[in-house]
């Protein structure tokens, strides 16, 4: 009878320790699975004890300073993991590698947003970004509770890469934004991935601009990166395929004009002062229709409103098309031209 009573008792105080644990921690990652022990191995002594609750108790001093960012997420902190012991991140620190920039200072085209006064993605104490820019291995640091495991924004939704690049913003308005994926080479999953990650991954790219798909064929880079969905689609075959030193200087001494600009390419598909003509040189893939066209526009991600029936002069002025009309047009060509 008296060994039953103590069992009771017990357990009695078993429930009441983890009814004040639930009571006095609101965080769930920590309320009933111990995930802390995973990297906090410390605190396994801490199950053998009746102080069980230190485990949840806010401890501000296990977030050391070094100099640059918390210990809680500094690069080597994350890799004492992901050095292949639980995932091999490792090929994310090669030269070689495609992958979001770290340690460098967001542009001043980047917004960084906040919330209640507090950036939603960190900077160290160098203003740099770093692991913990984006990730968190606290799920209550994330910005919002959708957000997923490591995540301070979700991603599928879009909103981790459009909170920064909010010039990207109108892709969401966009047929690269698709509810489907009957479209064909485009992968199953397609329209799973979210508006940003359907084209692009922050890690482990296939190519520049963080690509997530192998490029396809073209005599330049960004067309391959284009022709990985596009090959085969129709192209300006008429257009001379090697244009690689136009500048937005040899366009304004054709055409006076102040339209959107049209700008070209390096080697490693970034806009440059003097480059290579590519797809996106007349083609927004981020935009539909152009700033200030109307609804009835027909779109094709033009970057400019008046490009659908007078794309040549939007480059070479309205002589353009004159001579396209006597010299380049096979039609007129062969009536004019006998």
């Amino acid at each position: 009878m008296k060994l039953k009573l103590l069992l009771a008792l017990g357990a009695g105080l078993l429930l009441a320790t983890a009814a004040r644990a639930v009571d006095m921690e609101s965080l769930p990652e920590f309320a009933d699975r111990f995930e802390c022990a995973h990297c906090h191995t410390n605190r396994l002594k801490e199950f053998r004890r009746k102080r069980a609750l230190r485990l949840v108790e806010p401890q501000p001093e296990r977030e050391l300073p070094t100099g640059r960012q918390n210990e809680v997420s500094t690069p080597a902190m994350c890799f004492s993991c992901h050095d292949g012991y639980v995932m091999d991140s490792r090929s994310l620190w090669q030269a070689d590698s495609h992958a979001h920039p770290l340690g460098m200072a967001p542009s001043a085209k980047i917004r960084r947003p906040e919330v209640d006064g507090e950036p939603v993605f960190p900077m160290n104490e160098d203003g740099r970004m770093y692991c913990g820019s984006c990730h968190s291995p606290h799920n209550h640091e994330a910005a919002t509770k959708a957000a997923p495991d490591f995540m301070r924004v979700d991603l599928k939704t879009g909103d981790l890469c459009l909170a920064c690049h909010t010039d990207k913003v109108t892709v969401l308005r966009t047929d690269h934004v698709p509810r489907s994926s009957r479209r064909k080479r485009r992968p199953a999953d397609f329209t799973s991935k979210g508006p940003c990650a359907r084209c692009h991954i922050a890690h482990n790219a296939q190519g520049p601009l963080l690509w997530r798909r192998e490029p396809g064929p073209g005599n330049t880079t960004v067309n391959t990166l284009c022709n990985s969905c596009h090959e085969g689609d129709v192209k300006p075959s008429q257009h001379p395929p090697d244009v690689v030193a136009w500048s937005a200087a040899l366009r304004s001494a054709l055409v006076d004009d102040s339209g959107a600009p049209m700008p070209v390419f390096d080697a490693h598909a970034s806009q440059s002062e003097t480059g290579a003509i590519g797809c996106p040189t007349c083609h927004n893939p981020h935009q539909q229709r152009p700033d200030g066209a109307p609804d009835y526009h027909p779109g094709k991600f033009l970057r400019r409103a008046e490009s659908a029936g007078l794309l040549c002069a939007d480059c070479h002025g309205p002589s353009g098309l004159r001579r396209y009309q006597f010299f380049h047009s096979a039609t007129t060509r062969k009536g004019r031209h006998q």
